[in-house]
């Protein structure tokens, strides 16, 4: 391969692997299955071992897959959660299983192998007995702050029922959704918001960064532990015996867990999950197989990412034959248009199919099917369904992309070749309006709750909404007349809408949609250039200026702050009272200079992310657990563990009407009079 097409595969790889690791972690939507995305990671990890010359710090192949969100206070893990290496077949296994004996010169090591659970990573901190603090996995090194919603998982233990408790205990496991409460919660949501989870894993996931902690105890989740975090006061020597600890000190584990001591007994442990796993009453993907011994573990190490004595074996897709009824053309909130197989519906893994993904029209091509042909399909990694091959041909030829756009009869181009997306270039397009405010009004975005698709149909279908400000005119008669409306829910929407045009700048940035440009580097731009007025007045120089702002991105910034279209939708959205500015992360020499403060409880007039922003603005800091270090403990309702462990170290502590006080700031929420 030439140096030319070596940088451009390079780049291409890169890009995917960081769009789609957006796709999982972000967006709960992922297109590829995980065999898919591992592929792409080892293509590239070979390329950049052939070529260091072109191998980067920040790689993909060099981080642990995962996001942290901005709409939640972040908490640093006290050690790493790593991702697992992924096999996917008994052969890999069989070689990961040679390579550990070789390593420990054949000790006759032992192996534990038990489910891996199809959930959300969680970590969980307990201080003499305690739990103190909830975070996801995030990044590995940072996870988002869910201490309130994880107090309501309901086999999560407040307190450890083992005697003497270590003083610091950190473990790691899955927060999943039984099949049985999963069904009966889409039940719900499609009666409440015309929309449902794709899988129990959106579910939990979603359920688990809910703002409102009751939402989360309403959704039934559950906590499996699996692994050890760190620990103060306490040693075990196996991973079995830290398990069974666990058990006493009151943690559900799962049934299905086997101590092994062979190559033999592993496989004939896969043999009987993979054809038992339905009737398991929670979703499993793969299985996770270890090293017994901690000192082992400790002497096999670890790589970048992942732990060298832990393997995950993950399942094969399942697959079946059904016919390509009809091949359906959508336009996204960008304009690109993406083909999507609709089929005979057939039953998988004991779930019906009637959809499968086409990705893009070169995997049509590739593929040479067109309506009328019998497909192969799977279900890959249990979540999205995909064609693998034609089975039999009806029709000669592959299915073509359209000459004008399904939604408005525009043209579709591909703006060059290197691209495989075609894309509608009307700004006008009601389809590309409809997913921008979808996006507009999501969670990470304007955070809009309970505006979701069923809502936006029905007010485009009225032309109650035509711009993007036209959210902010909407009148209690308008929302009051909507399906399944009445007035506590119509009083909580109307809020929600008017709390949103208080959010910085940064989230309204996300919130455009603007091409290239994800949360993190929304929020890199807000705080560089402080207002919307100042991106307007940018040039392409004073973008690359920003270290994580390269070329490209730079001139996609240009482009859409040039556009004119794009200036009438921020003047409507300044007229309409939409917050324009970042506020400034921390101002020094106040009162809260360097102080720092713990949040508990339930508040009644700020969000724990509002109390968190009006005390970095006065300079002070927010910690998820107290210790000697905590100057003040703001105490809401129904209070716990952190209020007594602030008693005992003569914390100050503080209600929320002090804290009112001791700020300034009466209320961050307007008083909206409807």
């Amino acid at each position: 391969m030439i140096m030319g097409n070596i940088q451009n595969r390079i780049d291409y790889l890169r890009k995917e692997l960081i769009r789609h690791n957006g796709l999982y972690y972000e967006s709960n939507n992922p297109e590829i299955s995980d065999s898919e995305y591992d592929n792409l990671a080892k293509e590239l990890e070979q390329i950049e071992k052939e070529n260091p010359l072109f191998a980067l710090p920040d790689s993909p192949t060099k981080k642990i897959s995962g996001f942290v969100s901005s709409s939640f206070e972040q908490i640093k893990h006290s050690s790493p959660m790593l991702s697992l290496d992924n096999t996917y077949s008994q052969k890999e296994t069989a070689k990961w299983y040679e390579r550990i004996e070789k390593n420990l010169n054949n000790k006759n090591t032992e192996f534990t192998i038990e489910p891996k659970i199809d959930g959300v990573s969680a970590s969980l901190t307990y201080i003499n007995g305690s739990l103190t603090a909830g975070a996801t996995r995030g990044d590995g090194e940072t996870g988002e702050d869910i201490t309130e919603n994880i107090k309501k998982v309901k086999n999560i233990p407040y307190k450890l029922k083992a005697d003497n408790p270590p003083y610091f205990f950190e473990l790691r496991g899955e927060v999943y959704i039984d099949k049985s409460d999963f069904r009966k919660l889409n039940e719900e949501i499609l009666m409440s918001v015309g929309q449902k989870f794709a899988n129990s894993r959106n579910a939990a996931s979603g359920s688990l960064r809910q703002k409102n902690p009751q939402i989360t105890a309403e959704r039934k989740l559950r906590f499996f532990v699996h692994s050890l975090g760190k620990i103060d006061g306490k040693q075990f020597e196996s991973q079995s015996d830290f398990l069974q600890y666990c058990r006493k000190c009151g943690f559900q584990l799962q049934d299905n867990f086997k101590i092994c001591h062979s190559l033999k007994e592993i496989m004939d442990f896969m043999e009987i999950m993979i054809n038992n796993r339905d009737l398991l009453h929670y979703e499993i993907d793969g299985l996770v197989i270890k090293v017994n011994s901690l000192q082992l573990q400790k002497e096999l190490g670890y790589t970048n990412k992942s732990p060298r004595w832990a393997i995950a074996f993950k399942f094969p897709a399942k697959q079946a034959t059904t016919k390509l009824s009809r091949i359906r053309v959508q336009v996204g909130r960008t304009g690109i248009i993406t083909p999507s197989a609709i089929l005979e519906s057939v039953t998988l893994a004991g779930v019906t199919i009637s959809h499968a993904t086409l990705h893009n029209f070169e995997e049509i091509e590739r593929l040479n099917v067109n309506e009328g042909d019998t497909v192969l399909i799977e279900r890959a990694g249990d979540v999205i369904p995909k064609i693998v091959k034609v089975v039999k041909k009806e029709n000669r030829g592959f299915f073509k992309p359209p000459h004008n756009c399904p939604s408005c009869n525009s043209g579709i181009v591909k703006e060059n070749e290197e691209e495989v997306a075609y894309r509608c270039i009307n700004p006008e397009c009601p389809a590309q309006f409809r997913r921008h405010l979808i996006h507009f009004v999501s969670r990470n975005a304007m955070d809009i709750d309970g505006f979701g698709k069923a809502v936006i149909d029905q007010f485009l279908d009225r032309k109650k909404i035509q711009v993007l400000a036209d959210i902010y005119y909407l009148k209690y008669d308008d929302f009051i007349k909507l399906d399944l409306f009445k007035e506590k829910k119509t009083s909580n929407l109307m809020k929600a809408v008017a709390a949103s045009k208080k959010h910085p700048l940064s989230k309204l940035l996300f919130a455009l949609g603007i091409r290239r440009i994800g949360e993190k580097v929304s929020e890199i731009i807000a705080k560089k250039f402080k207002s919307m007025e100042a991106l307007f007045n940018a040039s392409i120089e004073d973008f690359t200026r920003v270290p994580e702002i390269g070329s490209i991105l730079a001139l996609s910034l240009k482009e859409f702050f040039e556009n004119k279209t794009v200036r009438n939708v921020i003047d409507n959205l300044i007229a309409a009272g939409v917050n324009m500015i970042e506020p400034e992360a921390e101002q020094s020499g106040t009162q809260f200079d360097g102080k720092m403060f713990v949040l508990t409880g339930e508040l009644k007039n700020h969000t724990r992310e509002q109390a968190g922003k009006i005390i970095r603005s006065l300079g002070g800091k927010v910690a998820s657990s107290v210790s000697k270090k905590t100057d003040y403990i703001v105490a809401g309702v129904n209070a716990g563990s952190k209020l007594k462990k602030a008693k005992e170290l003569n914390v100050k502590i503080v209600d929320e009407a002090e804290f009112d006080i001791l700020t300034g700031k009466l209320s961050l929420i307007e008083n909206t009079k409807f």
